[in-house]
């Protein structure tokens, strides 16, 4: 009896997922790990698929242990530069040897993908997460970084793919944008073409029934304390703010080591309690990413009926078009004020990002369907 007969996933549509993973230190908590875990129990409905899912060595992840997924642990690298760089030859020997009937790359910055796989008719469907663009990682004079983009390995391997999807339609304005400073334009036309905006949802069932009557008065920095994510930015604003009033906690969940300040607060939390915490929480910051991509962050928060503060970005106004938009200092200390002293207006706010929610719940409805066509056909 074959392995596909003795679990009974003979018939299923077999996919190869080449992942990436951002926090390899704590595979549990990464993103890309959620998006996939959706991603498949999303697809669940349409049609049976057998999944393939490549893991660093080490790292089997409890949210993938599912009937219907295979975990291959092969070498990816720790850092995330490297791994988008350096893709091992296990890769090499997966592509050969693992059974798959089409291939779901995150990465299209490892074009031997394409190179190796299976026959010339094999497709490739693509999800891209982040771009080596000129205002997100570029080229860094400091001893051990990069002095040159990625971004043209990034396109080839986009250009070996049916569809590659990727996070905003501000995003992929800028990509093609410095693709043609790069290559000419009828190639620039081709990615133009293969480039499909998905619009990150979130899962109804994790959406919040209400909102909470009180809250305490915490505003939350739920994203990497990272200069790419405005962290120094937004430390900078806050401690300002602090010399107006003292009644708040910033909670940064993804801070590690001592806090710099007293009223900084990096608790750790499991998921579920997480999004418990999010709901206690009066209002989140969101300030403006060098990659113009999708906040999860931002609207784990807003299915939790937290809602958020943007620095003015087109790519923000995708998710939350009636939002809380700020350009200047004093747009942002009047907008924490009101969320933080105004309860009518705060639980306005609430109402309107559970509203948003639910909204962006059905578009990843119509997304789903969308892959699902992909990766049948």
């Amino acid at each position: 009896m074959s392995f596909w007969e003795s679990v009974d996933y003979k018939n299923a549509r077999k996919v190869l997922v080449i992942p990436n993973i951002t926090n390899s230190s704590n595979i549990e908590k990464d993103s890309f790990i959620d998006v996939i875990h959706n991603h498949i129990k999303a697809l669940e409905k349409y049609g049976e698929y057998y999944w393939n899912v490549l893991v660093p060595k080490g790292s089997v992840t409890k949210k993938l242990n599912l009937p219907n997924v295979k975990q291959v642990e092969i070498h990816i690298p720790g850092d995330m530069m490297n791994q988008r760089a350096f893709p091992s030859s296990d890769l090499i020997k997966v592509l050969k040897d693992i059974d798959y009937d089409v291939i779901y790359s995150h990465l299209p910055d490892w074009p031997q993908v394409g190179r190796y796989k299976k026959s010339m008719d094999t497709k490739i469907v693509g999800y891209s997460h982040w771009w080596e663009m000129k205002s997100c990682n570029g080229p860094d004079n400091r001893e051990g970084k990069a002095k040159w983009l990625w971004l043209p390995i990034e396109l080839l391997g986009v250009s070996q793919m049916d569809t590659c999807y990727l996070n905003t339609q501000d995003q992929k304005n800028r990509v093609l944008a410095e693709a043609k400073e790069i290559l000419n334009e009828e190639f620039a036309q081709k990615l133009d073409d293969i480039l499909k905006v998905w619009n990150l949802g979130v899962p109804q069932d994790k959406i919040v029934d209400s909102i909470k009557e009180s809250k305490e008065n915490i505003i939350v920095f739920n994203h990497r304390p990272a200069a790419y994510k405005g962290y120094p930015k937004f430390i900078e604003l806050m401690e300002e703010y602090h010399t107006q009033r003292q009644d708040f906690t910033v909670w940064i969940p993804q801070l590690s080591g001592k806090v710099p300040f007293g009223w900084i607060d990096n608790t750790k939390l499991a998921k579920n309690e997480y999004y418990k915490q999010l709901q206690n929480c009066k209002v989140g910051v969101q300030m403006r990413q060098t990659n113009y991509g999708w906040s999860v962050s931002g609207t784990d928060c807003m299915m939790n009926g937290t809602p958020m503060i943007w620095q003015e970005s087109n790519c923000y106004r995708e998710i939350d078009p009636n939002g809380m938009f700020f350009k200047t200092k004093k747009e942002f200390f009047g907008y924490l004020d009101k969320m933080l002293d105004d309860d009518i207006f705060r639980k306005e706010q609430d109402k309107m990002s559970l509203q948003r929610a639910m909204e962006l719940s059905l578009n990843e409805d119509k997304m789903i369907q969308e892959l699902h066509k992909q990766l049948s056909a």
